[in-house]
């Protein structure tokens, strides 16, 4: 797979898991799951990060969205590592990374905010998701990769092969068997 479309795959899973974690903790500390995404929405509007969604979802749909994206800023680093260290503890070193960069390196005004909505043990849950969004994102890829490889070998051989409950069977393979 290119190293672009891998960095779009794994950015939005480590988005979209992080977010929902963040969200699920915020839920079940503040009662409010959005809170952590709309704060976020102040790297745009500068200020004190928001709790509120703003009109019409404005904070969470901007919160989202710039989310998103530093998940794809990590991702890029994510995706440069050899495809033997885009494990899990190779994505625990870019969301680690991604904590000390969000809260120890840039300014205030890009902080994502998360630390006014969240406890200590919810951001490190935060940060654990993004790592894991990566790694499941590279594990699905590899699965999809194996299985087209897999197709194009069966092409090559101009035979057909049979799937079945025990997965792809050669015809060498059932001959053996029935014997």
């Amino acid at each position: 797979m290119r190293y672009l479309a891998r960095v779009f795959a794994s950015g939005a899973a480590a988005s979209l898991a992080s977010a929902l974690v963040a969200a699920l903790c915020s839920r079940l500390e503040n009662r409010h799951g959005a809170r952590p995404i709309n704060a976020v929405a102040h790297i745009y509007d500068g200020g004190q990060p928001p709790a509120h969604e703003g009109r019409r979802g404005r904070n969470t749909v901007l919160g989202l969205a710039i989310h998103t994206g530093a998940s794809w800023w990590w991702a890029l680093f994510y995706e440069a590592l050899s495809e033997r260290r885009r494990n899990l503890a190779g994505a625990a070193g870019v969301a680690a990374a991604a904590y000390v960069v969000d809260y120890h390196v840039v300014g205030e005004r890009f902080r994502p905010g998360f630390e006014r909505h969240l406890s200590g043990r919810a951001m490190v849950a935060t940060y654990a998701a993004l790592a894991g969004g990566f790694v499941l994102a590279s594990a699905l890829q590899r699965r999809l990769h194996d299985h087209q490889k897999e197709d194009r070998d069966e092409s090559d051989e101009g035979r057909p092969a049979k799937r079945g409950p025990e997965g792809v069977v050669a015809p060498e393979a059932r001959r053996q068997r029935l014997a």
